[in-house]
């Protein structure tokens, strides 16, 4: 697979997670609450490093649990929800050209 390819999958990866997560935001309960190995799966380390790049970036947060030591709370933040929502509005419809384009600017 050519590199721009992969950047493409990347990049689709992390913008279908924060999409997940917006939808979640927008039910009863604001966070997805997950199994801290579910979150960080060691079998799939695209998914892991996409999720780290969310929570650098400060798109996603996750907050432990309380008396689930094991469990781990991932929600959208605000910026988040914005970043979301303007890709959208804007009428981009794949995740990559949203995040480039943010990226960019």
């Amino acid at each position: 697979m050519e590199l721009e390819a992969v950047i493409k999958a990347r990049i689709q990866e992390r913008f279908d997670i924060l999409e997940e997560l917006y939808t979640i935001w927008f039910t009863v309960n604001s966070s997805y609450i997950v199994p801290k190995k579910r979150l960080y799966p060691d079998a799939h380390i695209e998914k892991q490093r996409a999720i780290t790049y969310l929570l650098d970036k400060g798109l996603i947060a996750a907050d432990p649990v309380e008396n689930e030591p094991e469990m781990v709370a991932v929600r959208i933040t605000v910026d988040g929800i914005d970043f979301f929502e303007q890709g959208r509005l804007e009428g981009k419809g794949n995740g990559w050209s949203i995040v480039t384009e943010h990226l960019d600017g």
